[in-house]
C-alpha cells in the first residue's frame, strides 16, 4: 500500500509541477479565410504570417495550395519568445491528409532561421531547420538535423488527424536536444537512430512551415508551448513528502505490534 501511495504522490508531484508552468506562446487554427500572408494567428505574442501566395486558410486550417508554384514554399513567423535555459520548447501541429490525393506528400514544420527556405535537397533551410515533416513512423525525426533522409519520400502515409511535435530541450545547462513526438492520438516518443539530436539554436529565428510536395497536406492547431523544467525545490518537497509518509506508516506499523 506505501509502495502504492508513493507511486501516487510522484506522479501527481510531476504533472503538478509541469502543467502548472506550462504556457502556450503561440498558436493558430486558422480560423478565418483567405491568404496567410499579413493574417494575424489566433494567439500570439509575435508578429503576423509572412507567407508566398500558395498558403491560404479555410477557416479552419491551411494549405499551401495544389500546384507546382507552391512547392517548396514557405510560411513563418518570427519567434515569438526567446529560448532560454531552464525551459522546455514544443512547437506542434495536427496534419490533415483528407484533401490531399498524394499520400507521399509532406509539409515540413518546426523551428527555422529568419527566411525559411528549401530547394527540394537533402538540406533544409541550408541545414538549420530543427523540424520534422510528419508522414510517417518511425522516420520522422531524421528532419531535426537539418537534412530529409531521401529514402522516405517514396513511402506511403500513415499520418491523417495525428498531432506531432519538436520539443528542444536542455541536456545540460545551455546545450540543447531536440526530439520528435507524438501528442494525439498517442503521447510518445518517436525514436530513431539519431534521437534525441544536439542542436544549436543560434540559427533559429522563426517557426513555421514549408510546402515540401505539390499536393501537401493541411496542416491545423499550429501550436508553441514553453514548459519551465521543474525546480530543486520542487523535487525537495516530493522526497520531504516521502519521508512523512514512511515515518506514518512506521508509526502505523510500531502502534499495531
Amino acid at each position: 500500500m506505501l509502495n502504492k501511495t508513493i507511486c501516487w504522490f510522484v506522479a501527481l508531484l510531476l504533472i503538478h509541477v509541469t502543467t502548472a508552468k506550462a504556457a502556450i506562446v503561440f498558436q493558430d487554427n486558422f480560423n478565418r479565410v483567405g491568404p496567410l500572408n499579413g493574417s494575424t494567428p489566433s494567439f500570439s505574442a509575435g508578429s503576423n504570417w509572412t507567407a508566398n501566395s500558395g498558403f491560404a486558410t479555410d477557416g479552419t486550417k491551411v494549405n499551401a495550395s495544389f500546384g507546382f508554384g507552391n512547392f517548396t514554399t514557405s510560411a513563418y513567423v518570427p519567434l515569438p519568445v526567446a529560448i532560454t535555459s531552464g525551459n522546455i520548447y514544443t512547437l506542434s501541429a495536427t496534419v490533415n491528409r483528407s484533401l490531399s490525393t498524394d499520400n507521399t506528400a509532406l509539409m515540413i514544420f518546426g523551428f527555422f532561421d529568419a527566411t525559411p527556405s528549401w530547394n527540394a535537397g537533402v538540406a533544409v533551410d541550408e541545414g538549420n531547420a530543427i523540424a520534422i515533416a510528419p508522414r510517417i513512423r518511425p522516420t520522422i525525426a531524421p528532419m531535426l538535423n537539418g537534412f530529409v533522409n531521401i529514402s522516405d519520400i517514396p513511402v506511403a502515409d500513415g499520418t491523417d488527424g495525428v498531432t506531432f511535435g519538436v520539443r528542444l530541450y536542455e541536456t545540460s545547462p545551455n546545450a540543447w536536444s531536440a526530439v520528435a513526438v507524438e501528442l494525439a492520438p498517442t503521447n510518445q516518443l518517436l525514436l530513431s537512430s539519431v534521437s534525441p539530436v544536439p542542436i544549436s539554436i543560434a540559427n533559429i529565428h522563426s517557426i513555421g512551415m514549408i510546402s515540401g510536395s505539390f499536393l501537401p497536406p493541411y496542416i491545423d492547431n499550429f501550436t508553441l508551448d514553453v514548459t519551465a523544467v521543474p525546480e530543486p525545490s520542487a523535487f525537495v518537497l516530493g522526497i520531504a513528502g516521502l519521508g512523512v509518509l514512511g515515518l506514518v506508516s512506521r508509526w502505523k506499523k510500531s502502534t499495531r505490534a
